[in-house]
């Protein structure tokens, strides 16, 4: 089920998951800086898009390979380091039960045209190509699997719990 926008209202799919809450041991998840500034701003946004560069094959139907996940740009042009570093930290979130990274569940109202065109999607693609024409080469097909990002219960109460408005709009 797509979600209906990004930054705006949702389409009312709860995101229950099965992730771990980040809270059963008792003790307060710590977030840096930076991932409190993120959770905060995806408390604002509620949903943020997201993909995953994967390989499929033409001769093997049930071949499926992630190439790079989660991938989550800022612009058409960033490059590899960048969607690796931003990448991890998205990672590092999801491990933590603070977002949820859902590629059943892309942005309804969102084109993706930044992921589609950018730089790094087009040297995957090129790179696969390239490796298709080798004997053997297993993973033919280039695809953009397009997501979301969402809070978990527990990044929903840590975002509103450091969001500087005395409301709670967070919910």
């Amino acid at each position: 089920m797509p979600h209906n926008d990004h930054c705006g209202s949702g389409c009312g799919h709860d995101h229950t998951h099965n992730h771990k809450t980040g809270e059963s041991s008792g003790q307060p998840i710590q977030v840096t800086k930076n991932q409190q500034d993120f959770l905060h701003q995806l408390g604002h946004c509620r949903y943020l898009p997201v993909a995953r560069f994967i390989l499929k094959d033409s001769r093997e139907e049930d071949f499926i390979s992630t190439a790079l996940a989660p991938v989550f740009l800022r612009s058409a042009a960033d490059d590899m380091a960048l969607v690796k570093e931003a990448g991890a930290f998205l990672q590092e979130l999801e491990d933590r039960g603070l977002i949820t990274l859902d590629y059943d569940i892309p942005l309804k109202e969102y084109g993706y045209e930044k992921y589609k065109g950018s730089a790094l999607y087009a040297y995957f693609c090129d790179t696969v190509a390239e490796g298709a024409k080798k004997p053997g080469f297993l993973g033919d097909t280039p695809e953009l699997e397009l997501g979301s990002i969402a809070l978990t219960e527990a990044g929903e109460r840590m975002a509103a719990a450091h969001c500087s408005h005395g409301q709670h709009h967070h919910e």
